[in-house]
């Protein structure tokens, strides 16, 4: 009997900390979602808050943002890059490079060339910033030509 009760006890304890969410997971998940609504019209609210993570979409122009503002950066990117990874668009990142600015890097992530056409930002912060990471996906009317050609360092638009 007291065997009994000691593994109820533990079982108890651990069911809450496997419960709780991680950064990565909930980044993974989020670039998931964020993926779904614009490709598949998935129903995504247009902002949701988890506990490290936030997705915000926009309908004009369609965009869905992650930002994630927990977790080691490499750490999350990769979450981030395996959520790109399982998607039925076989996202690659583009030929081109973008200037991370004050990130440590920035990338973009094109899907393979055929009808519709997205694109995923993914920003990642330098350790020990607020901001850890931010994934926007977007679709294209367009292929961007910065996916199949190096076209030199791109620096974003101001603002």
């Amino acid at each position: 009997m007291r065997r009994f009760l000691l593994a109820a006890a533990a079982v108890s304890l651990a069911a809450p900390a496997a419960a709780q969410a991680d950064p990565q997971s909930e980044a993974r998940s989020a670039v998931g979602a964020c993926v779904s609504a614009i490709a598949d019209g998935a129903p995504v609210p247009d902002q949701i808050k988890g506990d490290f993570v936030e997705i915000r979409r926009e309908r004009e122009p369609a965009t869905c943002t992650v930002t994630v503002t927990s977790g080691e950066p490499a750490a999350i990117r990769a979450g981030v890059l395996d959520a790109l990874a399982k998607r039925k668009e076989r996202f690659s990142p583009a030929k081109t490079r973008w200037d991370p600015g004050a990130f440590a890097s920035r990338e973009a992530f094109c899907n393979m060339p055929a009808g519709r056409s997205f694109n995923v930002v993914v920003s990642t912060a330098k350790p020990g910033e607020p901001l850890v990471l931010t994934a926007t996906v977007l679709e294209t009317k367009e292929r961007d030509a910065r996916c199949d050609r190096d076209q030199g360092l791109q620096k974003p638009p101001a603002g």
